[in-house]
């Protein structure tokens, strides 16, 4: 529970960054500062603003709203960037939905309650309760300063300021209503400290499946058997493919591949050499050579080069090949060998083994789901014995680092030496971080992974294989800071506060936007939007859509 408060306490942030505002606003904003000439007013109109659960919010309600946070000192593009003008709208109308359910709570607040109030120099400004040294002089409340105050920094006059703050109180009172009902138990506080000061930094080699693809061969034979014995789940597979892949298809071609690179700063010798190799591939396959066996020995095109070349099907005239030689692929037959064709990475050929569209029945699909089924198989066995014979490497030397025994490719490595560094395995390290629900950092939602972390001890530091976000990985533990119980007990009374705190800001915000969004559905919600729009910005009313989460600046 207190995880998701934390969680959710971004969105009541807002709240707090406004209160700030509103408070360096009420200190430094008399009077006869410069930052409150009349700029900040607006002629008061009786156009409304809003209208929420029957109550009006004028213009004049915006404005106040407007001149609580100091908006007129904030540019025009910084404030649209904030969401301001929507932000105080949200304010406003979350203010009116509490003061309503506090009507029909029976609350009451009287005008004497609310001038008692202003007579302590106090305001609610959008929930805040600040202190307002502004109605005072001389260090005592002053109601000709007071009045100064409402009538030239605010636009209005003092009695529908006593208004505003009447809306304020009530509206407050609900929210105490609210938070009264609220308690944190302190085992629960306790638990999540405990998880927030548990913190590990482990190191992590990541094998992903699908990088040893392109070095699995698969034979037709292999493929007709494959098919055979998983009838039933090609089928599935098929039916879940069927409405994107496999019905009414455009032209599609079945193609193959050959590279020969040529470097962009090749020299007219390099350029000549490439091309003369290029048209020897070609030879061999116009001689009967098959273009996937030439294209494993030959290719230089790493994705592509361990399947033969196998590009897959590609729609006709829209292929994911250089333009020249898509065209040259269009025009051409199945069968036909296109190239050698010069292109911004090298000398290509290429082959179209066969054409389909239209709907493909799952006979005519069975074999190539076989292939993609095989292949993720065959991929996923490899990913894993690779990371088993690191997790044996990492066991047969604890005092090393996986940094130690897997470092990262130095600059201008090309891949050559061990075979940690040919397909690109080094070690990785996380920093210290504590539980974080199924979080891990630097890898993002890993919930297995995450387990299996916080499970490491100094007596057992390594976990894996961990099969995770299409990788299989290991972990080392590097560093783990234990949580220090006698700090939580000098802490204690502060941290059980705070939770309270989060734990009932979040059922008055959850509460307040269900309302809110319950007299929305009923229509008993009505904003003028062009009321929110920036100086500067396009004519006509902005988009706004009223009971939205709080939003992050």
């Amino acid at each position: 529970m207190l995880e998701q408060m934390r969680q959710q306490s971004r969105s009541l942030l807002i709240y707090v960054l406004f209160g700030i505002v509103i408070a360096v606003f009420i200190i430094n904003f008399g009077p006869q500062s410069p930052g409150g000439c009349n700029k900040g007013r607006a002629v008061q109109s009786s156009v409304e603003g809003a209208r929420v659960k029957g109550h009006l919010l004028s213009r004049q309600d915006y404005l106040y709203g407007m001149m609580m946070v100091g908006a007129q000192n904030i540019p025009p593009q910084r404030a649209k960037m904030m969401r301001l003008h929507e932000t105080i709208m949200d304010m406003l109308i979350d203010r009116e939905i509490m003061a309503s359910e506090a009507e029909r709570a029976g609350f009451r607040v009287t005008d004497e309650e609310v001038e008692d109030f202003i007579a302590e120099s106090k305001l609610i400004g959008l929930g805040r309760e600040q202190k307002a040294p502004v109605f005072e002089q001389d260090g005592v409340f002053s109601h000709e300063a007071f009045r100064k105050f409402v009538q030239f920094q605010l636009g209005m006059t003092p009695r529908s300021f006593i208004e505003q703050q009447r809306r304020e109180m009530l509206a407050n009172r609900m929210r105490d209503s609210l938070r009264a009902g609220v308690a944190v138990s302190p085992v629960e506080v306790k638990d999540d400290w405990v998880q927030q000061a548990d913190q590990v930094n482990v190191e992590y080699l990541r094998f992903p499946v699908r990088r040893y693809e392109s070095e699995i061969e698969v034979k037709p034979e292999d493929l007709v058997k494959y098919a055979a014995a998983n009838q039933e789940t090609l089928k599935k597979l098929y039916d879940e493919r069927k409405a994107a892949l496999y019905e009414k298809q455009p032209k599609q071609r079945h193609l193959r591949q050959i590279l020969v690179k040529v470097k962009a700063e090749a020299t007219p010798a390099e350029l000549t050499a490439a091309q003369k190799k290029a048209e020897a591939l070609a030879a061999r396959i116009r001689k009967g050579e098959a273009f996937a066996k030439v294209a494993k020995a030959a290719s230089e095109d790493e994705r592509t080069k361990g399947r033969g070349g196998d590009l897959g099907w590609q729609r006709v005239g829209g292929t994911m090949l250089d333009p020249d030689v898509d065209a040259k692929v269009t025009a051409a037959k199945d069968g036909e060998l296109v190239g050698p064709v010069k292109t911004a990475s090298g000398f290509v050929l290429v082959l179209s083994e066969a054409t389909r569209e239209g709907t493909i029945a799952f006979d005519a699909a069975k074999l190539e789901l076989a292939e993609s089924k095989l292949r993720e198989e065959k991929s996923k066995a490899m990913a894993k014995a690779e990371a088993d014979a690191a997790l044996a490497k990492i066991k047969a030397s604890p005092d090393k680092s996986l940094k130690e025994l897997y470092p990262a490719p130095e600059e201008g490595d090309s891949g050559s030496g061990s075979p940690a560094k040919s397909k690109g395995v080094s070690a990785e390290e996380t920093g210290l971080f504590s539980r974080r629900g199924s979080t891990v950092a630097a890898v993002g939602k890993a919930p297995v992974m995450a387990k299996a972390i916080f499970a490491l001890t100094k007596d057992a530091p390594v976990a894996g294989p961990i099969e995770e976000l299409g990788s299989f990985m290991v972990v080392k533990l590097k560093e783990r800071k234990e949580p220090d119980l006698a700090d939580f007990e000098k802490n204690k009374v502060g941290l059980i506060e705070d939770a309270a705190k989060r734990k009932s800001g979040m059922v008055v915000m959850e509460w307040a936007l269900q309302r809110c969004r319950e007299a929305r559905a009923a229509k008993q919600i009505e904003v003028n939007s062009d009321l929110l729009r920036y100086e500067g910005g396009p004519e006509g009313a902005i988009q706004y859509e009223p009971c939205s989460p709080p939003q992050m600046f």
